[in-house]
């Protein structure tokens, strides 16, 4: 595929993370039938089959060119990406409200940019400080739910932090992915990174499969999100690293600022989940 422009590569961004933003609320409309680790391997399972047919339909150049550093890349970006960042994200969204999830993954671009700093050694200008600091200070306000000083401990959810866990998978997979896309191509990272987190998945899978209700198979609605966040999903995610490869990781993270907008809006119309102060 030729290189995107800059603009493209920006309104690339903007269609994608307004499709994550998507993701909380129809995830937990999929999980009142399917366990999370269930949601998350039938999910990944449907992706990984159709990245690898498209990398298929492009050609064998790019499947020849798998050696074994390759795979080791793979195993790091499957590691982090999927099995770590997509697994837990549906774990998480178990333990906590779909408003209070999308919030918390506006704080990627945190630890992207920190990432970067120390991995890539890309430089945080005063600003990007600034957006630190702020965006600390609205975790907070979002695991308190507003109340930082009357907080009891057992009113904390394990969901917030499960999501703050994986956003530390998706720093890995988008900073990692930034330095190997100069060897590989968006498409086949992507796929490889889905083939191997999936591998991952399905045992972790089968064996939390005691620790939860069995999946209710003939259910439309987590059917339909499972085509409509794997399909769509797998897409986005060779298309973001597209665009991390010409506007860089940490440009690339600040837009995910923008999924707040589309999550907290479906959480309330799906879900009816009402809306705090502290979420605005």
């Amino acid at each position: 595929m030729p290189a995107l422009s800059q603009t493209r590569a920006y309104l690339a961004l903007l269609v994608i993370v307004a499709l994550w933003g998507s993701y909380p609320a129809t995830a937990k409309l999929a999980l009142r039938d399917f366990s999370p680790f269930f949601l998350t391997a039938a999910r990944c399972t449907l992706a990984s089959g159709f990245l690898v047919v498209l990398l298929l339909r492009t050609g064998g150049a790019a499947v020849r060119a798998v050696e074994a550093r390759t795979l080791r890349i793979f195993l790091v970006l499957g590691l982090a990406g999927i099995w770590g960042s997509t697994q837990f994200t549906y774990v998480a969204l178990h333990y906590t409200t779909a408003g209070n999830a999308v919030i918390l993954q506006a704080a990627a671009p945190v630890g992207v940019a920190l990432m970067a700093r120390a991995y890539l050694g890309e430089r945080l200008s005063r600003a990007q400080w600034l957006g630190v600091g702020v965006s600390a200070f609205g975790v907070l306000l979002v695991v308190t739910s507003g109340r930082l000083a009357a907080l009891r401990l057992e009113e904390l959810r394990a969901g917030d932090f499960l999501t703050l866990a994986a956003l530390g998978g998706w720093s890995v997979y988008t900073v990692y992915g930034k330095r190997v896309l100069g060897e590989l191509s968006p498409a086949l990272a992507t796929t490889g990174a889905y083939v191997t987190g999936t591998l991952l998945i399905l045992p972790t899978a089968l064996l939390t499969a005691p620790f939860y209700p069995a999946p209710r198979l003939a259910s439309p609605v987590a059917w339909a999100v499972v085509f409509y966040q794997g399909l769509l999903g797998a897409v986005a995610h060779i298309w973001w690293y597209r665009a991390v490869q010409v506007v860089g990781p940490s440009r690339s993270a600040v837009f995910m600022n923008f999924q707040p907008i589309v999550g907290i809006a479906l959480a309330a119309a799906l879900l009816a989940e009402p809306i705090g102060a502290w979420q605005l």
